[in-house]
């Protein structure tokens, strides 16, 4: 296994001073997955106060000495060096309320969530694999060290922590392991909704996102209860071939594995089935677009999302249905109202709702939603005005020249956007001033 110099150079601290000492965890995994490791963990027999000693002439931050962890600072590395543990009584299905230290390495990858994660690594010893973890590996399945009942138990963020790896390394979730998430999902209520709304969100922007999301729809019906209703409920019109839900997994793996967007498509048709109408032509859903945003809104703010994160997946979900005409003209509007980069998310939108419906009608509607692209891409090189900011007159001209201060300033700085953005005139400094002289008469 390689391991960078600042590890080799640390473990090589330790081992100096009679200390056991080996890589850890999820860079672990990801090497023998053949994967860049994002950080390094290490494990040790050492004490705190001796892992301390040993790092002496190094910064080190104590703030996880409770547990067993020194953070060193090595070469400017940031290093967490933590003692072979036993954790104790999990009492909020999250944290141990004491831990043990042991001086054995076998002991502390019994506390490990899943074999995967529970492989040692020294340059001495090679790997040390004490539940087959390198064996679950080469066969690409989730399994939990011991009794997955009381893993999950101990920590409940560890069944979103199974879907989020089985999601984006494309493993399956092992029989046993899975009937326990199944059985214990409701221990997710103890977990604060921050974490989860981090765990769903790298979970949702997996490879294997379609799977999870079928497999385990009852764990997100837990956690986002408006989900619920879209399950079975079918559509019962010519432009879809799946139920509510079935459309909104396969819509969600259509999508580039963005949050914004993957989040979107997960919320975009949760109003369906509150606005269901039938006809002689089939089932209809006037307006679900309305009540999805209002769903998507209210799940994000839940989940603690920010705001800024609530209001682009709000205004996705919205317009997610809207037919935009291919003409220049509309094009620019939409720039206009929305910015160029939310417009394109827009056209992603649209184009992963058509993957998911009847095929009868997919190419024409992909064909469609490529032209607007093209539109929107030519109108963005061309570097446009969109914003009143790009304009090249301001309320202050708009003054100077004489029109009153107060609403009228920027009803007539808007109506100038929109004429601009319509090529009905052009953004220079006195045509814009001889126009807002005239409509200051009309508005």
């Amino acid at each position: 296994m390689y391991l960078p110099e600042y590890i080799l150079n640390a473990i090589d601290i330790l081992n100096h001073n009679g200390y056991k000492a080996y890589a850890v965890g999820g860079c672990v995994r990801d090497s023998i997955m053949e994967l860049s490791p994002n950080d390094y963990d290490i494990t040790t027999d050492a004490i705190p106060n001796e892992i301390l000693r040993c790092f002496k002439d190094y910064q080190c931050l104590d703030f996880g000495m409770k547990h067993g962890t020194i953070t060193v600072v090595l070469n400017e590395n940031n290093i967490e060096i933590t003692t072979f543990r036993i954790d104790g009584e999990y009492n909020d299905n999250r944290h141990p309320d004491e831990v043990i230290f042991t001086p054995l390495l076998c002991e502390d990858t019994k506390r490990r969530d899943f074999t995967m994660n529970s492989i040692a690594y020294s340059p001495n010893e090679g790997y040390v694999d004490h539940h087959n973890g390198i064996t679950d590996i080469k066969k690409k399945i989730i399994r939990t060290v011991g009794d997955p009942s009381l893993r999950f138990n101990e920590d409940a963020l560890r069944i979103l922590r199974a879907l989020r790896f089985s999601s984006t390394l494309g493993f399956k979730i092992e029989e046993n392991t899975a009937k326990a998430i199944h059985k214990l999902k409701f221990l997710l209520n103890n977990i604060a909704a921050e974490r989860i709304f981090v765990e769903l969100t790298k979970l949702l922007c997996g490879k294997n996102v379609l799977y999870i999301l079928e497999e385990f729809h009852d764990v997100f019906e837990l956690i986002i209860p408006e989900l619920s209703p879209t399950v079975g409920f079918e559509q019962n019109n010519i432009h879809h071939c799946y139920d509510v839900y079935k459309h909104t997994c396969v819509s969600v793996a259509n999508i580039k594995a963005e949050p914004e967007l993957r989040w979107a498509m997960l919320l975009h048709d949760t109003g369906k089935p509150h606005c269901y109408t039938e006809d002689e032509r089939g089932g209809h859903f006037y307006g679900h677009y309305k009540i999805s945003a209002d769903i998507a809104k209210s799940a994000l703010c839940r989940l603690k999302a920010s705001n800024q994160f609530i209001q682009t997946v709000n205004t996705l979900v919205y317009h997610h249905d809207s037919v935009i005409p291919t003409t220049e003209k509309s094009v620019k509007r939409l720039i206009m109202k929305h910015g160029y980069p939310t417009t394109m998310k827009l056209f992603e939108i649209n184009k992963a709702d058509a993957m998911a419906q009847a095929k009868h009608q997919i190419n024409e509607r992909l064909e469609r939603i490529d032209r607007l692209t093209e539109i929107a891409k030519e109108i963005n090189e061309r570097n446009e005005c969109f914003s009143l900011s790009s304009m090249n007159i301001n309320g202050n001209d708009l003054i100077t020249a004489g029109i009153p201060k107060g609403k009228s300033v920027g009803k007539i700085l808007n109506k100038l956007l929109l004429e601009v953005v319509d090529n009905k005139i052009p953004n220079e400094k006195s045509a814009l001033l001889k126009r807002a002289l005239v409509l200051k008469d009309i508005l």
